[in-house]
């Protein structure tokens, strides 16, 4: 089984899953990022202890919101704007089990970019991070198979 990496060059379809991913992704950094930046400018902190704040806290609430988002729903708000979700191959995804495919984004400055490269970099279903991969989760389409399948149709009058 190639690894992903390989796979995005070849394959549409885990190119745009990705690509998805990294859309809902964008969504929910700004959905955390901005109250908590704007929270750290009223306090007026110094730039030092405001990039610490700002470190600190975006981690904490960006673990807490996908947890209790992908616990509860399935999703958070970028994924289910993107037609994505959370699933275990156990069935419905436990707390523990989003708790721990969380982890990652309570030091996303180094754990997130490092959970990602050995998704891609290691052999295994090429649509989970490393994490996903241990704790047997992943992110899959809400979307039915064929909508994800692109076929052009030539009319007959198409010469």
């Amino acid at each position: 089984m190639p690894i992903a990496f390989e796979m995005l060059f070849k394959n549409r379809v885990l190119r745009a899953h990705w690509m998805k991913r990294a859309g809902a992704g964008l969504i929910d950094i700004a959905t955390v990022f901005v109250p908590v930046w704007a929270i750290a400018l009223s306090f007026g902190l110094e730039k030092a202890y405001f990039d610490l704040f700002v470190g600190i806290a975006s981690g904490v609430c960006w673990f807490t919101y996908s947890t209790l988002s992908e616990y509860f729903y399935g999703y958070t708000l970028g994924k289910k704007l993107a037609s994505l979700r959370v699933s275990s191959e156990k069935g419905d995804v436990s707390l523990h089990e989003a708790a721990f495919r969380n982890v990652p984004k309570l030091f996303w400055f180094i754990m997130l970019p490092l959970d990602l490269l050995l998704g891609m970099f290691t052999y295994g279903d090429p649509r989970q991070r490393f994490v996903d991969r241990v704790f047997e989760t992943t992110v899959v389409s809400t979307l039915p198979a064929s909508s994800l399948i692109h076929v052009k149709v030539r009319q007959p009058n198409d010469f």
